[in-house]
């Protein structure tokens, strides 16, 4: 079988890795437009047993991955200068490019022919020199828009506006924030990738945009992250001096992607390609992975094309838009956060974590780490004065 991947992301990347590995014989290429260090983004999150399919179907690929983890185990929610933590969480976090670059080293390990910098063909020249055509090209998928009434897609661009960039602040947990500007709130997602590095992600609306002079044309990336840094230094505690690095990210506005179907014909979507899932609950790496796994098994069956593609479909699917629906649920309770501002620190917390049902708030033994702080220099000072 001849395939075509387009797009050079971890869902493609994977993908185009794990058929090689479970059928050799097939012929691989993939095309991804940018340079193979040119992409942007700091860290990933995957919540405890994400990779577990990662592991079960390449495991070097997850021992490779593992090693350069950094592990927490707590979310902070940081609210008018106090941060409350919750424990009994457990996550992990790896670099972007370092995930991008080990899986690039698999694909070419298994021959995988990799054209960086490189446009795919139009879509009918694919189809009609390929047997599969994978569309793993982003929210902004070119081979979706091309056919969406064929994948009966459906786009909504939501209002608030979202900007990726790091920050040598390391986080020692996945903490939310929100910051009080004159202007309006910022609400910062943060967790920690790398020793030193962190991710930052900050989300806000158009109006807060336009009123602090966040977006104006032809700003390079530094000023975008001082113009962010001054106005978050409203909480001092929050990046501590430390700087935020923006590396040619921009805002952006979410866009829920949905597909009635993932197939059409011999091309196939996988990925931000066929859905999206907002970032405030940390999942759209390890769908795209799951899509790659269950795409290649799929293809590997003993299936005839059309029926190994329906039942890729049929397997991720259903699991994809569970994910959605409490993906929306997180997003709306983010994009009115102004309705919640003023809430005392505990109430607002327990608000937050508990946003999108997944826990109650009798799962909540909440851990106030300023407090604790205070606490432990108060016994501290009366053991020095004591003894």
């Amino acid at each position: 079988m001849r395939i075509a991947v387009i797009g050079g992301g971890p869902g493609g990347l994977y993908f185009a890795a794990l058929v090689k590995q479970v059928a050799p014989g097939h012929e691989v290429v993939l095309w991804e437009r940018g340079e193979a260090e040119d992409a942007i983004g700091f860290g990933v999150v995957f919540s405890d047993g994400a990779l577990g399919g990662v592991q079960a179907a390449d495991p070097v690929l997850f021992d490779s991955v593992i090693d350069r983890f950094v592990r927490w185990e707590s979310v902070g929610v940081r609210y008018r200068g106090r941060t409350i933590s919750h424990d009994g969480y457990r996550f992990s976090a790896v670099g972007r490019r370092s995930l991008l670059r080990l899986l690039r080293e698999r694909c070419a390990h298994r021959g995988v022919e990799l054209r960086f910098a490189s446009a795919a063909p139009p879509l009918p020249v694919l189809r009609s020199e390929f047997d599969l055509v994978v569309a793993a090209d982003g929210v902004g998928s070119a081979t979706r828009s091309s056919r969406p009434e064929a994948f009966g897609t459906r786009l909504e661009p939501r209002d608030s506006r979202y900007l990726w960039m790091g920050t040598d602040r390391m986080f020692d947990e996945l903490t939310f924030a929100v910051v009080e500007t004159p202007h309006g709130p910022l609400q910062v997602h943060a967790y920690p990738y790398a020793p030193g590095h962190s991710t930052f992600i900050v989300e806000t609306t158009d109006r807060v945009l336009r009123a602090g002079g966040l977006e104006q044309p032809g700003r390079s990336p530094e000023d975008t992250a001082r113009a962010v840094a001054a106005l978050l230094e409203a909480d001092e505690g929050l990046l501590g001096g430390h700087r935020l690095i923006c590396t040619g990210s921009r805002w952006g506005r979410f866009t829920s992607v949905r597909n009635d179907r993932w197939s059409d014909g011999n091309a196939v979507l996988l990925g931000d390609a066929a859905h999206t899932t907002h970032f405030s609950i940390g999942s759209g790496t390890k769908l795209a992975m799951e899509d790659a796994v269950a795409l290649a098994m799929a293809l590997t069956d003993n299936r005839d094309l059309p029926d190994a593609l329906a039942a890729y479909e049929a397997e991720r699917k259903p699991a994809v838009e569970r994910m959605q629906r409490v993906a929306e649920v997180s997003r709306d309770w983010f994009e009115h956060v102004d309705e919640r501002i003023g809430l005392p620190p505990g109430e607002f917390t327990s608000h937050l974590l508990t946003r999108s049902g997944r826990i109650s708030h009798r799962d909540l033994p909440l851990l106030d780490r300023d407090h604790v702080e205070r606490v432990r220099n108060w016994f501290a000072l009366t053991l020095a004065t004591t003894s």
